[in-house]
């Protein structure tokens, strides 16, 4: 029977309670009736969260009259969630909405924004329990009942006050526990405050630290295997924890409010702060337990983290649709591996109404045509997505595209959602909109009309920019320097200091932007790392100079390899350290850092020096005679491709030396426009 879109009709499920004293099958088979009402009438229900799981794994339950399949892991979810004596009524998306008709698909989803915010309970499926869950569950019970006293399920930021001072007692001696009774008000961005005795949260830290002989701490590996379970890489999950006021979590028979969760993940997490940046400032492994390290290193990646942060951020600081986007759709480049940290959706489409419901610009959007529509191809979304965003101003957008792209006939700059976005030379900050660090390629020009200007027949987009440059060669990457697979070529040290002279020898090949061995050098650390590394602090900044020594003393190991050019370099360099400009000594920690510094940005890119002579950084497509262009509006510059008719194809963001605080717009008057394809 069809649903009545005036009405706001939604199906729910009666889910019959489960059979006592049976022996078939088919009296354990989970049994419900579907039933119509309208959201109007504001009716009771609850609202299941889970995975589908292999749509060919399946398993019959009886709806009403008719046998109807499921999928394993809904069926195992329905197994264990029905009540003992009396019915349960729940909406569950697979058996309330028909899948196969679009239309009501696409207004269906348009309410579920609202059925989730208004369902009494949200229950969150993680799957049956495995031989650790019990033991994880039941701890992050415990513990998040008591992290939850310092305000730990509240505000993300609450995490790096704590961190701070549980950092102050990992430096003291164990011996002698700081149980200060002074009382303390911690405040998050909304002004709540929790008020606790100092004393109480230093013992919740001496509980779980490692150094004070405790029997409970942390259950690393458990906690790994369950929030490494499939619900937490769902592009869905955000909607429906996030917009529930009350949900909590099932695994087999144990069950976890997201409170509690909330609070012992973001413990663990302000413990592993603690842990990490003592190794970094201390330059070493300090004197630590195997736990300590375990905690440190435990790789858990930031969607649980995000996941459960999100119920406070929808609260108080809903995020837009291009912040959602930046957090949800990234991935990290490694020497071995691609790092995915991106949530997923079986159809490539959800991506983007996944998050709509979620959007704090969503009334905009919807002004510009984005919303669920399933009668859309997926091309024809992903573009119009873009164009929304740039019309909105935010052109930044343009850095997202990457190759190759899996969506067949998408314009070079509409970035492909479906896939995981490599890292841009910028990260963001904790609103995922704030470019962190900055970089100033347009200066302080700001577009003379939107940075959008229209969508042609050929999907074409104009922007305000110019072509400054063009690439004139392409050196060596970082990862054919430095694969750790084969050890003739694994010591990072002697890696780095192949990619730095080859950095020096691009220089000698372009113009004369280096006129000096020293500046070359500078220019060649710069570029490493598209100058951004760890400051003072510990924190991710523009660096400067500030490796110049290090990447001079690592360019004197293995002196006599390599081309002319580089022996040219060896012999220059000895006399300019013979000079005393260097300083000599070798630092294996700075020089540690330095590598780390090159792998977060070199990775994926290749180095490049335009004609001008420019020293740059590109994504692995860039070719000897892509233009160098800058975009007004953006921080960055870009590879564009000449394409037919005076258009250009974006091959992606680029890190050019010595452009990159918007040296290649002073005194220019005329900025035009460039038609990208």
């Amino acid at each position: 029977m069809p649903l009545d879109p005036s009405k706001k009709e939604i199906r729910l499920i009666e889910l019959h309670p489960r059979p006592a004293n049976t022996s078939t099958q088919r009296d354990l088979t989970p049994r419900c009736d579907l039933i119509h009402v309208s959201l109007d009438d504001k009716p009771d229900y609850a609202a299941l969260s889970y995975t589908w799981g292999d749509a060919r794994d399946t398993e019959m339950i009886t709806v009403g009259p008719s046998s109807v399949p499921v999928t394993q892991n809904l069926y195992s979810a329905l197994e264990h969630l029905r009540y003992d004596k009396t019915v349960r009524v729940i909406w569950i998306d697979a058996l309330c909405i028909h899948q196969g008709d679009n239309e009501e698909k696409s207004w269906q989803v348009q309410l579920m924004r609202e059925i989730y915010q208004r369902a009494s309970f949200v229950t969150i499926w993680l799957g049956p329990a495995d031989l650790t869950s019990d033991e994880v569950m039941d701890f992050l019970r415990q513990f998040g009942t008591r992290a939850m006293r310092f305000g730990l399920d509240g505000d993300p930021n609450i995490i790096r006050k704590v961190s701070a001072q549980w950092r102050s007692l990992a430096s003291q001696s164990s011996s002698f526990p700081d149980m200060s009774r002074q009382r303390v008000t911690v405040r998050d961005e909304n002004s709540t405050g929790k008020h606790f005795m100092m004393g109480d949260l230093n013992e919740l830290y001496y509980s779980i630290s490692g150094s004070h002989g405790q029997d409970r701490l942390f259950p690393v590996e458990g906690m790994a295997d369950l929030f490494e379970r499939p619900w937490w890489g769902r592009t869905w999950v955000l909607q429906e924890i996030s917009l529930a006021e009350k949900a909590g979590f099932a695994c087999g028979t144990k069950r976890l409010s997201r409170r509690c969760c909330t609070a012992a993940l973001n413990a663990f997490t302000a413990l592993a702060f603690v842990f990490q940046e003592m190794m970094m400032l201390k330059g070493a492994i300090f004197t630590s337990t195997a736990y300590q390290r375990s905690v440190a290193m435990a790789g858990f990646d930031w969607r649980p983290n995000f996941s459960l942060a999100m119920w406070n951020i929808q609260r108080y600081s809903p995020y837009p649709l291009l912040a959602l986007l930046r957090a949800t759709c990234s991935a990290v480049i490694q020497p071995l591996a691609i790092t995915v940290l991106s949530l997923e959706a079986s159809d490539p489409r959800d991506k983007i109404y996944g998050l709509l419901g979620l959007a704090a610009d969503r009334d905009q959007l919807k002004e510009f045509g984005i919303q669920p529509d399933y009668s859309k191809s997926c091309q024809e979304l992903y573009i119009s997505v873009t164009s929304a965003i740039l019309r909105q101003g935010h052109v930044s957008v343009l850095s997202l595209n990457s190759f190759p792209k899996t969506q067949i006939g998408l314009p070079s700059w509409v970035p492909d959602w479906s896939r995981p976005l490599e890292s841009c030379l910028q990260g963001t900050g904790i609103d995922h909109m704030t470019l962190d660090p900055e970089y100033k390629a347009s200066g302080s020009l700001l577009p003379s009309s939107p940075p959008f200007n229209r969508v042609g027949a050929t999907t074409s987009v104009s922007v305000s920019g110019f072509i400054y440059d063009e690439l004139h060669e392409i050196g060596t990457t970082w990862a054919e320097f430095f694969n750790p697979l084969q050890s003739t070529i694994s010591n990072p040290f002697v890696a780095a200091k192949k990619l730095l002279a080859e950095l020096v020898r691009l220089s000698i090949l372009g113009g004369e932007v280096y006129k000096t061995l020293k500046e070359r050098i500078c220019g060649a650390a710069r570029t490493t790392t598209a100058e951004i590394g760890y400051n003072e602090t510990g924190r991710w900044a523009r660096i400067g100079n500030r490796r110049y020594d290090t990447a001079a003393s690592l360019l004197t190991i293995q002196v006599n390899d390599g081309s002319d050019e580089t022996r040219l370099l060896n012999s220059e360099l000895l006399a300019l350290i013979m000079s005393d400009e260097v300083q000599t000594a070798f630092d294996p920690y700075d020089a540690a850092k330095f590598c780390g510094e090159i792998g977060a940005k070199a990775c994926g890119r290749k180095p490049f020096v335009t004609k001008k002579g420019h020293l740059g950084l590109g994504l692995d497509h860039v070719e000897p005679g892509d233009a160098v262009a800058v975009v007004i509006g953006c921080q960055v510059p870009f590879v564009l491709r000449k394409s037919i008719g005076g258009r250009y194809k974006i091959i992606g963001e680029a890190y050019v030396d010595g452009i990159m605080n918007g040296e290649a717009v002073v005194g220019r008057e005329i900025v035009g426009v460039l038609e990208l394809i």
